[in-house]
């Protein structure tokens, strides 16, 4: 309470304790004369009179920018931010302190940029009559998301410190961090087989009412397929072809709601996040149809798309998205499973093995939905408890990827040799 009465009235205390510091100089020298005396009172009259100009100097007159070399960043890039300081009359100012404040999780990774006066955004400047002054630093590396930049403050004062002026000045700017990726090559995610083998495109339906040819009859074919005609010329069984139709379509759920992301630590969910970005971009790459879901704070779906416009959107939702719900995606996965149509496949990334999560993907499974696991394990090594259970879903048909290196290629390379092995 008296901290804050003093900082309230800082500058009347001090303007009244340099008129005490002059009255009592100058009492010293009309009382005691001579050269010091004299000295003393001389020297004392420039800094109060730089005090009284700090008391009127209106510090908005400096105008302040920030210089960012672009809005869009890729996650572990490095950003570099210059302060520019710029006044249309010199400024008389023997010091100033410029500090850029930015968001909370850039503040951990900013570094100045080689000012011996400077540490991280925060830079003590010596104008000494410049019109135009500047700093630089650096963030590096860039974490994902979407940060607001808000204001840079500027402090001056005198030299006794009985005066100090602060002024914060907005200046917003936006910059967006996209998670990283990674060029995915020599996978398919329409020809792997949970044994590691190659499988053709699936078949999502196939039109009964238009034959496209005609081979030998086998087992298991209907008679209503049969051609009658042709049988009875070739004395033989003969069977129609029907045209099919490919569904490359599939379906990607990203897991942002499981504890284990808070356990092992933000970078397990960091890796989701860029492997989930890697995928997406690998398939638009493709001319895929994707649909994507994510459970975090709220249950955001976008709907089958290709192209550019949907991989902007979903790279702009993944750079802010964080594991900040209890959600489980288990309810999701039961709700919205039901309602796909044949011959998608399902593509699931988390950090989950419980038994509801491992019953969820069997239920799948047996409903004959293709399905796909990215799983985050909790430590570096998977455990034989986790091991087991992989194995128990390799055996029902569903393709199981460990996430346990940063190179998604040996990923997948592993999973292909898991699953094979």
């Amino acid at each position: 309470m008296i901290k804050q009465w003093i900082a309230r009235y800082r500058t009347i205390f001090g303007i009244a304790g340099i008129l005490l510091l002059l009255a009592s100089s100058f009492s010293y020298a009309m009382f005691q004369g001579g050269f010091v005396s004299w000295f003393l009172l001389y020297s004392v009259v420039p800094l109060v009179v730089y005090t009284f100009f700090i008391v009127a100097f209106r510090l908005t007159a400096i105008s302040v920018e920030r210089h960012v070399q672009k809005d869009h960043f890729i996650a572990g890039d490095t950003m570099e931010v210059t302060i520019s300081l710029h006044s249309k009359v010199p400024l008389p100012l023997l010091f100033l302190v410029v500090q850029d404040e930015l968001p909370t999780s850039f503040m951990k990774q900013a570094k100045e940029y080689g000012d011996y006066y400077q540490s991280e955004t925060r830079a003590l400047l010596f104008p000494l009559f410049k019109r135009d002054i500047s700093y630089k630093y650096i963030v590096k590396p860039v974490p994902r998301g979407v940060y607001q930049f808000n204001s840079i403050s500027l402090e001056t004062g005198d030299l006794f410190g009985f005066i100090s002026k602060k002024i914060h000045i907005p200046k917003t700017k936006t910059i967006q961090v996209f998670p990283k990726t990674q060029m995915i090559s020599g996978w398919n995610i329409f020809e792997t087989h949970p044994s590691g083998m190659k499988r053709a495109g699936k078949q999502a339906q196939q039109d009964f009412t238009s034959a496209v040819s005609i081979r030998d009859y086998t087992p298991g074919d209907k008679l209503s397929w049969l051609n009658w005609k042709a049988s009875a010329r070739s004395n033989k069984l003969i069977t129609k072809v029907f045209e099919t139709q490919r569904n490359d379509d599939f379906v990607v759920f990203l897991d942002g709601s499981h504890p284990g992301y808070q356990r092992n630590g933000e970078d397990t969910f960091e890796r989701a996040v860029s492997l989930c970005a890697s995928i997406l971009k690998h398939s638009v790459s493709k001319g895929t149809s994707v649909e994507f879901h994510t459970v975090a704070k709220d249950h955001t779906e976008f709907s089958f798309h290709s192209g550019q416009d949907f991989e902007s959107k979903v790279m702009y939702h993944l750079a802010r998205i964080q594991p900040n719900t209890r959600t489980a995606l288990t309810s999701i996965l039961k709700k919205e499973v039901h309602e796909m149509s044949r011959g998608v496949s399902v593509l699931i990334i988390s950090p989950d093995l419980s038994d509801a999560f491992v019953h969820t993907l069997e239920r799948m499974a047996g409903n004959q939905v293709k399905t796909m696991l990215f799983y985050l394990p909790k430590k570096q090594q998977l455990s034989k408890e986790e091991k087991q259970l992989l194995t128990r879903l390799r055996s029902r048909e569903i393709v199981v990827y460990p996430v346990l290196y940063d190179d998604f290629n040996e990923i997948i390379k592993a999973g292909v040799t898991n699953a094979s092995g």
